[in-house]
């Protein structure tokens, strides 16, 4: 499934303490891959940190999570699409219930905006996992075409939280 122009709506973990331009090229790339004019990223947590790792800490408390819902639905609601990028493994400690909890609500927006949803391969894979991924999945292609094919519309986005819980983050 692809669209004809207008914006996709990336979600990832959180800031990232770095440019994050390689994540941002790979975005464009599966934007332009699924027929978006555009992109823009926004996070299912607030916090900055320089790994993911860190939101197990970061993310104990509700602040984190609540901050990061305005900017989503303010996006969500200029967008044409939305990419589950976020990670495909849930943070460890208290963390983890406030982000089952983010994304099970992320999921309720997403579903009742009626706007259709992708992510890569069978789960919410963060753009810095996007190579290693298609390059076991699709190991003669080329990375474009690899993403390309790994592009998966989601039907069942809840169903993603519990499948979510027992990956890791490969």
């Amino acid at each position: 499934m692809s669209v004809q122009g207008g914006t996709l709506l990336a979600v990832l973990a959180n800031p990232p303490a770095t440019s994050g331009e390689r994540s941002r090229a790979r975005v464009a790339l599966a934007a332009d891959l699924l027929g978006f004019d555009d992109f823009v990223i926004e996070n299912l947590f607030a916090i900055s940190s320089h790994a993911t790792g860190a939101i197990a800490t970061l993310g104990a408390t509700a602040d984190g999570w609540l901050k990061a819902r305005p900017a989503l639905l303010a996006s969500l609601a200029d967008a044409a699409g939305v990419l589950f990028a976020y990670g495909t493994s849930a943070p460890t400690g208290a963390a983890r219930t406030l982000f089952r909890d983010q994304v099970a609500w992320l999921d309720a927006v997403v579903v009742e905006s009626g706007l259709p949803a992708w992510q890569v391969g069978d789960g919410a894979r963060h753009p810095s996992r996007w190579q290693r991924w298609t390059s076991r999945a699709h190991p003669d292609q080329c990375f474009t075409h690899a993403l390309d094919a790994a592009l998966r519309v989601v039907h069942a986005p809840a169903s993603r939280v519990a499948a979510n819980d027992s990956e890791d983050a490969s």
